[in-house]
């Protein structure tokens, strides 16, 4: 399957997630993260599930799924090792025209969530096309040791800087050539090192 890379805004978009394991934790902590208006539906939760229902940043439904639990959903992923269930689940999303993603099952899914490096606003994503997810997650493991914590914080400069241009600038190609003196200076190896007052007067000199 060719599956196109896409990134979707769902910030106060209903998701519902069925299963309450750990793998539909994962799922579940993953979308709170993007600001999802997440509905969990299982006879059984994770402590971690239901300690976000408790702190009121999920609702679950504590009993197996039904039809109509999709109305009004963005997306739905299905985290269980029913299959049955599963199928039941793709039907009614596919019918209503819901992204659905059933867990390890790739012929049920009309989107696949990648394995994911996230530092800040920098997301980095890798899929196999749900040819063998161990290898994207092998992958993941090498780009967390080669993008640090200091990216997520690079990211945020690299914001402000673009606006500090753009208010200096009215040349597009100025613009640009702006962006790139940041881009190719040492500012992430000094953000690395905990060099801040340095890394001030970078971003100085390249404006």
């Amino acid at each position: 399957m060719a599956f196109y890379p896409l990134y979707i805004d769902i910030e106060g978009k209903k998701c519902v997630v069925v299963g309450g394991g750990d793998v539909a934790e994962r799922k579940v902590a993953s979308l709170v993260e993007c600001g999802a208006d997440v509905k969990v539906v299982s006879p059984r939760f994770t402590p971690g599930i239901i300690r976000l229902a408790e702190e009121g940043r999920v609702e679950v439904a504590r009993r197996g799924y039904e039809t109509g639990d999709l109305e009004g959903a963005t997306l739905a992923i299905v985290a269980t090792d029913d299959h049955e269930l599963n199928k039941k689940v793709h039907q009614e999303a596919s019918e209503n025209k819901i992204p659905v993603n059933v867990v390890d099952t790739p012929e049920l899914c009309s989107f696949i969530v990648p394995s994911t490096v996230r530092r800040g606003d920098l997301i980095i994503s890798i899929s196999t096309s749900g040819s063998c997810p161990a290898l994207a997650k092998n992958i993941r493991k090498q780009l967390q040791q080669m993008f640090g914590d200091e990216y997520a914080e690079y990211c945020d400069i690299l914001r402000d800087f673009r606006a500090q241009v753009a208010e200096k600038y009215g040349d597009p190609e100025e613009r640009k050539r702006a962006l790139n003196r940041l881009i190719d200076s040492d500012v992430i190896r000094l953000l690395k090192e905990g060099k801040n007052q340095e890394v001030e007067e970078r971003v100085r000199s390249c404006i």
